[in-house]
C-alpha cells in the first residue's frame, strides 16, 4: 500500500471551535476517510444527499449549512451529550460487552444486519469509487455528480486527479502528470464554449415555460446539459467525494473487499475505513482483523487469480460474432411466461396446490398453445394470466414507483452494453442487478454527437488528440508486462472511453430499471442505451409490453433537466423556501 493517501491530500483548515464541534460528530477532522456519529439519521441523510451537488467536503458542509442552522436545531439536539464525558465512555464499554455476548449466543451475521454505519470517502478516484459502490444489498451511496458540480477547480494548486502510486513510482510519472493536467486544462478551457453552444441551441425564449422561476430553472438545466457533454474528457483518475451507508454486515463485507483489491489506492482506503469504523462500531468489524477475515480475503484473491487464468486459457478459441452492436440482448428466459404465470397462481390461490403441480400445468398450457399457433413462442393464455394479475400501471395516479409483484422475479434477461465509462458509472448504481465490467481500455472512444455540430470543431479536435494521448500512454504501461503497471493502466483512461459490461436482472428489476433510466431528464446516452435494451427484451417477450408502462420512448429534446428544475423551483416557492 502507498505510504500516504495518493491524492495530494491536505487537511482542511478549521478553527479550534470548529474542530471541537466536528470531533463530536466525525471520527477525525484531518483525514479523507471518516465515519459519522451522534447525529440523527435524517440529518446524516440530508448531509450525504448534498454531496452530489457541492464541491465542499462533508465536514465543511456540516459546519456551513447544518450546525449553524437555527431551523434544524442540531445544537439543541446534541447539547445533552456535551458534558457526559466518562459516563458516556462507560456506557459505550458496557454496550460493547453486551454486543460481544449477543454475538456469541446468536451469531454475528444475524445481529450486525440490524445496525448501520455511515462513512465518508473524499478524494478517491473513479476506480476506487466504483469499488466502494460495488456492494448491492443493505448498502446505499451518494456521490459527487459530474452533472451538477464543476470538476475544473483545484485544491492546493492541484487539479482533482489522483496520483496513482504504481505509476508515480515508475519512469512514466512525469508523462502521467502531464497527461492529467492536459485533460483538466481541456475541461476548463472548453466548458465555456460548450455552455455557449447549449445556450445557442436551446435559448430560453424557445421554452414553453412561463413562470417567475423559469430563469433560475433554465440556468441550472443549462449547466447540467453542458456538464453532461464535457465530462467525457475527465480521466478515470478524477477524484470524487461519496458517502456510504452500510449495515454492519455490509460494512464488514465492503472492508474485506477493499482491503483485498488489486489496486493499492483501494487497499489503503479499505484500511482507513476499518480504522474509522472501529471507533464507532468495533463489534461489527471484529471478524476483519481475525482468522475469518484472513480466510475470506485469501479466498477472494485465489478466486480472482483463477478467474483470470481460466479466461486467458480459453478466450483465444472464441471468435467475435459482431463488433458493432452497442447494446445487445445476450440471454433471456425462454419460459418466462410459464415461470411468472405459475408463481402468480401459486401465491394468489386460496387453496394449497403445490408449485410443482401449478408449474407443470403452465408448461402443458404453453405446449398446447404453441401447437395451435406455431408462429408464436409464448402462450397467449399464460400472457393473459400475467397481464390481468397486475393493475394498469399507465392509468392516472400510478407511476414507476408502483413496482410489479415478486412473481416477475422468477424470469430474467441479460444485456451487454458497449458504452462510455461515464455511462457505466451511471448504470452501475442500479445495485439490485448483477453488473460486471471488463478491464478498462483506452482503445475505443465515444464521441458525443454535440462535438460534431457546427461551432464545436475545436472541442472535437482537442478531444480526439487527448484520446490518442490516452491510448499511447495506456499502451506504454501495458507493454511493460509489469503486473502492477498493467493493472494501473486502467487509470489511464477517460470517461469517454468505451467499456463492455453486462447487466443480468429479473424482469421486475428490468421494468424498474428501464422506467427509471429513460426519464426525460436522464443523461441522453444512457437513455438511448436503456431504450435499446428494453426494446430487445420486449422483442423476445412481447407479452410483457403493457407492464413496461412508464418507459419513456421519446428522444431527448432540448434541456432534459428543464422540466425537473422548474418543478423544483415551484416546490421551493410553494413551501416558502425561496
Amino acid at each position: 500500500m502507498p505510504a500516504e493517501f495518493p491524492y495530494p491530500y491536505k487537511p482542511e483548515s478549521f478553527t479550534e471551535e470548529e474542530r471541537g464541534v466536528l470531533s463530536r460528530f466525525f471520527t477525525n477532522v484531518d483525514k479523507p476517510v471518516f465515519a459519522v456519529k451522534n447525529l440523527p439519521q435524517e440529518v446524516i441523510g440530508a448531509i450525504f444527499s448534498r454531496y452530489s451537488r457541492t464541491e465542499k467536503s462533508v465536514r465543511r458542509l456540516f459546519l456551513d449549512e447544518f450546525w449553524t442552522s437555527a431551523e434544524l436545531g442540531i445544537q439543541n439536539f446534541t447539547a445533552f451529550s456535551a458534558d457526559e464525558g466518562e459516563e458516556l465512555e462507560a456506557a459505550r464499554e458496557k454496550a460493547q460487552k453486551f454486543y460481544r455476548r449477543v454475538f456469541s449466543e446468536f451469531g454475528d451475521d444475524s445481529v450486525i444486519q440490524m445496525g448501520s454505519v455511515h462513512v465518508a470517502f473524499e478524494g478517491v478516484s473513479q476506480i476506487a469509487a466504483k469499488a466502494i459502490e460495488d456492494g448491492r444489498i443493505v448498502a446505499a451511496y451518494m456521490e459527487k455528480s459530474t452533472r451538477y458540480v464543476d470538476f475544473g477547480s483545484k485544491q492546493n494548486r492541484h487539479y482533482l486527479f489522483m496520483e496513482v502510486p504504481e505509476i508515480m513510482g515508475s519512469t512514466f510519472a512525469d508523462e502521467f502528470i502531464a497527461w492529467n493536467n492536459a485533460l483538466f486544462t481541456a475541461y476548463i478551457t472548453h466548458l465555456p464554449a460548450v455552455i455557449e453552444y447549449v445556450k445557442g441551441k436551446y435559448p430560453l425564449g424557445q421554452s414553453e415555460v412561463r413562470n417567475p422561476q423559469a430563469e433560475v430553472a433554465y440556468g441550472k438545466a443549462l449547466k447540467a446539459k453542458a456538464f453532461d457533454i464535457i465530462r467525457v474528457v475527465l480521466p478515470a483518475t478524477t477524484v470524487t467525494n461519496l458517502g456510504a451507508h452500510f449495515s454492519g454486515q455490509a460494512a464488514e463485507n465492503a472492508v474485506n473487499k477493499l482491503i483485498n483489491s488489486p489496486y493499492s489506492e483501494v487497499r489503503l482506503i479499505g484500511v482507513m475505513a476499518l480504522q474509522e469504523l472501529l471507533k464507532v462500531a468495533p463489534n461489527f468489524l471484529q471478524n476483519v482483523d481475525h482468522h475469518y477475515g484472513v480466510v475470506a480475503r485469501a479466498y477472494r484473491t485465489e478466486t480472482r487469480e483463477r478467474h483470470t487464468q481460466v479466461a486467458q486459457q480459453q478466450v483465444a478459441e472464441i471468435s467475435e460474432v459482431e463488433k458493432k452492436s452497442r447494446v445487445r440482448l445476450v440471454d433471456w428466459d425462454e419460459n418466462a411466461d410459464v415461470k411468472i404465470a405459475a408463481q402468480i397462481l401459486y401465491t394468489g390461490q386460496r387453496g394449497h396446490l403445490s408449485k410443482k403441480a401449478i408449474f407443470e400445468w403452465a408448461r402443458k398450457i404453453k405446449g398446447e398453445d404453441l401447437q395451435q399457433n406455431p408462429n408464436v413462442w409464448w402462450s397467449p393464455r399464460l400472457a393473459e394470466i400475467i397481464t390481468s394479475a397486475v393493475p394498469d400501471r399507465s392509468r392516472e395516479g400510478l407511476n414507476r414507483r408502483q413496482k410489479l409483484p415478486r412473481a416477475f422475479e422468477h424470469a430474467f434477461a441479460e444485456v451487454e452494453f458497449n458504452a462510455d465509462l461515464g455511462i457505466y458509472r451511471d448504470l452501475q448504481r442500479n445495485r439490485m442487478s448483477s453488473t460486471e465490467r471488463q478491464t478498462l481500455s483506452a482503445e475505443e472512444v465515444f464521441i458525443p454527437p454535440e462535438f460534431t455540430e457546427p461551432g464545436m470543431e475545436r472541442v472535437l479536435q482537442d478531444y480526439l488528440n487527448l484520446a490518442e494521448q490516452t491510448r499511447e500512454l495506456n499502451r506504454k504501461l501495458l507493454a511493460t508486462k509489469d503486473p502492477k503497471l498493467v493493472r494501473a493502466a486502467e487509470y489511464v483512461t477517460i470517461l469517454g472511453n468505451r467499456l463492455r459490461f453486462n447487466i443480468r436482472a429479473n424482469i421486475r428489476q428490468w421494468v424498474f430499471f428501464s422506467e427509471l433510466r429513460t426519464i426525460e431528464g436522464g443523461h441522453p446516452t444512457y437513455r438511448r442505451a436503456m431504450q435499446a435494451a428494453t426494446r430487445q427484451i420486449l422483442q423476445v417477450m412481447p407479452f410483457l409490453k403493457p407492464l413496461f408502462a412508464h418507459v419513456n420512448w421519446g428522444r431527448t429534446s432540448g434541456l432534459g433537466r428543464l422540466g425537473s428544475e422548474v418543478r423544483t423551483q415551484q416546490k421551493l416557492k410553494e413551501n416558502h423556501l425561496i
